[in-house]
């Protein structure tokens, strides 16, 4: 019998395409994410993320989800992402940004108390954290992008400490709640956008580009001239020639620029 569910039990969990180490990592799974079994083999689990997902993890990355029910987690009001990567303990261990994490007690002095999966209780500032169900600004977001430059590339990366391009993507606009495809190949179709011209970017639309017909990076404007992205390391670019900025590289690689359906005016 195949249990339902389970829980990222550490601040960042990788993810394989088959069930062994030796594989390609895909993607990452964070700290309290949940995770919907699939199938089991040995002591790995086939396991679907909250984007749809579909990846291996070891056993030793995850608790049970029953942990949801015996803390009473289940109301949206009670979780917020972690807008700045964060130390809780003596130990420097950290907890990345973007992560989705429970809040148990807040306290006067704004310092809010926080669940973690092994049922110790850290304390984080509350300027650090906003509510899941709050609605976060386009601008928000680009401030946010902006603490992550120079943040190393990692295939398959989507913590604070490793970024591939997609997933550096995805966790910004999971903050605005947008559930957003994992893969560029993927993200490109999503019907949530629609096509504009290069001209008329703005601030929060997305920028594609191919290579050998496929498309395979993307970025978030920043600006109607530069743009956001994970290449070598969280950096800024633009493609066009009088920028100081520009990548010819990326120039030549150019696909299209696109923008969210419901950030249309």
């Amino acid at each position: 019998m195949i249990d339902k569910d389970c829980i990222v039990s550490a601040s960042f969990a990788p993810l394989y395409s088959k069930p062994t180490f030796k594989s390609e990592l895909i993607s990452q799974g964070l700290i309290w994410e949940y995770l919907i079994i699939l199938d089991k083999k040995d002591n790995w689990c086939k396991v679907k993320q909250w984007d749809d997902y579909i990846s291996w993890i070891h056993n030793s990355y995850i608790v049970d989800g029953s942990i949801y029910i015996n803390n009473n987690l289940q109301s949206d009001d009670k979780w917020y992402f972690l807008i700045k990567t964060t130390s809780y303990n003596k130990n420097n261990s950290l907890i990345s940004f973007g992560s989705c994490i429970p809040v148990i007690k807040k306290n006067k002095n704004d310092i809010y108390e926080v669940l973690l999966p092994d049922s110790k209780v850290v304390k984080i500032d509350k300027k650090y954290l906003i509510n899941l169900k709050k609605s976060i600004s386009t601008e928000d977001i680009i401030n946010y992008a902006y603490e992550l430059i120079g943040v190393p590339y990692l295939w398959g990366g989507k913590t604070a400490f490793g970024y591939d391009c997609s997933g550096f993507v995805q966790t910004l606009l999971r903050l605005k709640g947008v559930k957003f495809p994992r893969d560029c190949s993927d993200q490109i179709r999503s019907p949530l956008l629609t096509k504009i011209d290069l001209e008329n970017s703005n601030q929060g639309d997305l920028i594609f580009f191919k290579e050998n017909d496929r498309v395979s990076h993307i970025g978030i404007f920043v600006s109607e001239l530069q743009f956001i992205h994970s290449s070598g390391q969280v950096k800024i670019n633009s493609i066009l020639k009088n920028q100081e900025n520009y990548s010819s590289e990326l120039d030549l690689k150019f696909h299209g620029v696109y923008r969210l359906k419901n950030e249309l005016k």
